[in-house]
């Protein structure tokens, strides 16, 4: 694993920890609907796609 792809996971497994965060802030915070809770789900598992994509297919600056 060269630099750069070392720090690119360090760098992903913080971000996908801090969207954990928000997912956890959602549930303890308000009473969701399942239909909100499974939306809240989706949408971040998709942005965490969307950022793996970026973080893989971008050079570090």
């Amino acid at each position: 694993m060269s630099v750069e792809e070392h720090i690119k996971s360090k760098l992903m497994k913080e971000i996908y920890t801090d969207i954990d965060k928000m997912y956890d802030f959602m549930v303890q915070h308000y009473v969701l609907s399942d239909d909100h809770h499974d939306l809240i789900i989706k949408h971040l598992n998709k942005f965490k796609d969307q950022i793996y994509l970026i973080s893989m297919n971008s050079k570090l600056s």
